[in-house]
């Protein structure tokens, strides 16, 4: 069994409030695995991601995500985001899902902000996340920056070739 090393006892920053408010009728909060992980693998099988092909392995990714949250509206999950931390200089925001016929509607935002909201850049060093083609607008608006612009470049090992 895997376990995974989450405490309030290591979090170096404090907590973002419960429920971060969107717009009247969306709201963002923490994921409540047992309760919202039917919806956030509706999310993923939405977008065909292949995470959703292998339930349990998605269920261990998001419980053991240093940080995770939901959009709803009147109770039903319309986004879900996720990011992994080392709880002191690195986030890696590693999943932003909106359903896609709730798309433009500023919750991808709302979800995004959430996240960097729990880890302010006072705090960490940076915020990392890789990106689609075709989205970087979507990054730069929310004061994000190519890491080329900083003479880095960005690497990736995956099993897939």
């Amino acid at each position: 069994m895997l376990l995974c090393h989450r405490g309030a006892s290591i979090s170096a920053h404090p907590r973002s409030p419960e429920v971060t408010p969107l717009r009247p009728s969306i709201s963002i909060r923490e994921v409540e695995l047992d309760r919202d992980f039917p919806a956030v693998i509706g999310l993923y099988r939405a977008h065909d991601w292949s995470h959703a092909n292998d339930p349990e392995r998605l269920r261990t990714a998001v419980r053991c995500s240093s940080y995770s949250v939901v959009a709803v509206e009147d109770g039903v999950i319309v986004g879900f985001a996720r990011a992994m931390s080392d709880e002191a200089f690195a986030v890696y925001i590693a999943d932003i899902l909106v359903a896609p016929s709730r798309q433009r509607e500023g919750i991808g935002r709302g979800l995004t902000e959430a996240i960097q909201a729990h880890y302010p850049l006072a705090t960490f060093h940076h915020q990392v996340l890789i990106a689609e083609r075709g989205v970087e607008g979507f990054y730069r608006r929310l004061g994000m920056t190519p890491v080329s612009a900083f003479g880095l470049t960005a690497f990736i090992r995956t099993g897939s070739g």
